[in-house]
């Protein structure tokens, strides 16, 4: 029989001897377990959550109701956390039916614990229900913290993984880009970007702050997201390194990588014919992945520096054309602006703007 087939069966007026596990309770929600039960009241389980059922005089109930009441954000509050403690979907279908499960038995322990701290409201003790509440919070919500921590950590591994796995196979392989990028040097920064970014959450994997309010879910795309930002500020860090627009502190030593810009007297050769040293390019990949603002505060700086330029730019004043009014002996014995030609002389040492030689 459905539950919906069972809900005709509720009598009416309803009293606490009717409230039985397997049958449905006022609303038509079948009674899954009763958690306690007094002679005045009673706490059952049913598929939404846990509900108390108040006694059958109506000024006791009246009583009860208010110290319910008084409860209510701090149970809502833990319901939202056992809530939160929910198995995602794949997992809830391999585990349907299996009540001895860890999650399960952990979820009935702390729903024993709130029908405690429930029964404790509705038999006037309303501050002690209060504070067993709020340790009860605190316990559920470290517990949650806890496994979305894991969760962070379980899913940066196998991301990181994945990433090694499909760059080590560029590596190897001896195709080229038809773009012009180094293929094998990119495939590098990204992998040890990705293995900088699940060194950071392996050492702040204690004290990392951990919003237990929200689902597995975003904690899973917040894991992804972390592994993102370390690949991808890596690849960034190594397009300002081969554009040569980032030097300086992170520039290879001489002695140990070739430098990053080396002109012949041709210009034949500059900094992105030479391959990077490779230990050099791994730590500094690395560096790029493990701190999340290196790389933002650098395109920050970089853009800053831009701006500055342009308002410079656009703020000084054209300088008027100067008209040099001096002339200039020439080969010949004339002055420069006696020439019949009516030809220049370039200063010594300028560059011509024009040259009249190139043709037009």
């Amino acid at each position: 029989m459905t539950d919906s087939a069972q809900t005709h069966d509720i009598p009416h007026p309803f009293k606490l001897e009717n409230l039985q596990p397997g049958k449905p309770d006022p609303r038509g929600r079948i009674v899954r377990d009763i958690l306690w039960s007094m002679p005045d009241f009673k706490i059952f389980k049913t598929d939404v959550g846990i509900s108390p059922i108040f006694s059958d005089e109506s000024e006791v109930a009246a009583g009860q109701k208010d110290a319910y009441f008084a409860m209510g954000d701090g149970i809502a509050e833990f319901n939202h956390l056992i809530h939160a403690m929910r198995p995602i979907w794949p997992v809830r279908v391999l585990l349907a039916g299996q009540s001895d499960s860890p999650a399960a038995r952990a979820r009935n322990h702390y729903e024993r614990e709130l029908a405690r701290c429930i029964a404790q409201a509705l038999s006037g003790k309303i501050e002690e229900a209060r504070s067993a509440l709020a340790r009860l919070h605190d316990r559920l919500g470290a517990r949650v913290s806890n496994r979305g921590r894991i969760t962070h950590l379980v899913v940066n591994t196998a991301l990181v993984t994945l990433v090694i796995i499909c760059s080590l196979i560029v590596v190897w392989s001896d195709s080229d880009f038809e773009f012009g990028y180094n293929i094998k040097e990119l495939a590098v920064a990204v992998m040890m970007g990705s293995v900088g970014a699940l060194f950071s959450t392996s050492v702040r994997l204690r004290s990392m702050e951990v919003d237990p309010t929200v689902s597995l879910w975003m904690h899973i795309v917040y894991s992804i997201q972390r592994v993102l930002v370390g690949a991808l500020g890596a690849l960034i860090l190594y397009f300002g390194f081969r554009s040569g627009i980032v030097t300086g502190l992170f520039q290879p030593l001489a002695e140990t990588a070739p430098p990053l810009a080396e002109t012949t007297v041709e210009g034949a050769a500059d900094a992105t014919a030479q391959p990077f040293d490779i230990y050099w390019l791994s730590f500094v990949s690395i560096l790029a992945g493990f701190s999340e603002q290196l790389v933002p505060n650098l395109l920050e700086s970089k853009t800053s520096d831009m701006d500055s330029v342009n308002e410079n730019a656009s703020s000084e004043p054209v300088p008027a054309p100067q008209v040099n009014t001096e002339t200039t002996p020439a080969a010949d014995g004339t002055d420069v602006g006696d020439r019949e030609d009516g030809q220049n002389a370039t200063p010594q040492g300028a560059t011509p703007i024009f040259d009249s030689s190139r043709g037009s």
